[in-house]
């Protein structure tokens, strides 16, 4: 094969590879969504649902909207009361999968969502960067996107960790004794399929996202 044809072939290989992985992933093509090596620890929503309506506050009663889930792959934890036991244990979790990122952390936020937040000192003390956003009454259009939810209770959703990715789609979740170096092994994957970022207005651009101020 002439040298110079072979080049353009793996250059051509090489682009479209990670593309097809994230159509892949999205439930554009294919009829199973898969990670790139073939296998997925988490559960996959497939195909993906957008989350196209998101109505937050966080703990100032400040709105969040769609927004705040663009850009980055998003690790979410789900409370139904305050963040007990088993959600403080994900948090932690949540925090030493995206430390164990390394490089790539940068492109990934962790989030707890629950509809009462009370003595939170120490667990926002303890783990830096987490985001803690109230679930509202407008949440409802959101939270019906998940599966298992039941219209006005949230305990069949609640203490287990999601995945949302970079365009706002709810594609993975993983129960609520999670392991978290399969986590982990599954965003590597994510991460190293999909090089294609969103600006918040939802076009995908290949340009780095800046990490969130005092994340660790």
């Amino acid at each position: 094969m002439n040298p110079k044809l072979a080049l353009i072939l793996a250059a051509a290989l090489f682009v479209l590879s990670p593309l097809a992985a994230w159509l892949y992933h999205s439930g554009y093509i294919g009829e199973q969504g898969v990670t790139i090596d073939g296998k997925n620890n988490g559960e996959l929503i497939h195909p993906a649902r957008p989350l196209e309506t998101i109505v937050l506050q966080d703990l100032s009663g400040k709105k969040i909207s769609r927004d705040a889930f663009l850009g980055l792959w998003t690790l979410v934890e789900i409370a139904d009361k305050p963040c007990a036991e088993d959600c403080m244990k994900n948090v932690y979790k949540m925090r030493q999968i995206r430390l164990a990122l390394g490089k790539d952390a940068y492109r990934v936020q962790r989030m707890v969502l629950s509809e009462e937040f009370t003595d939170m000192e120490k667990i926002m003390h303890d783990n830096p960067g987490t985001l803690f956003y109230r679930l509202v009454a407008e949440s409802k259009t959101m939270l019906e996107r998940f599966p298992d939810y039941i219209d006005g209770n949230i305990s069949p959703i609640s203490n287990r960790v999601y995945v949302i990715d970079p365009q706002g789609n709810l594609m993975m979740r993983y129960p609520h004794d999670m392991n978290p170096s399969l986590v982990l092994k599954d965003l590597r994957q994510l991460l190293k399929a999909t090089w294609i970022r969103p600006k918040t207005d939802g076009t995908a651009v290949k340009t780095a996202v800046t990490p969130a101020a005092n994340e660790e």
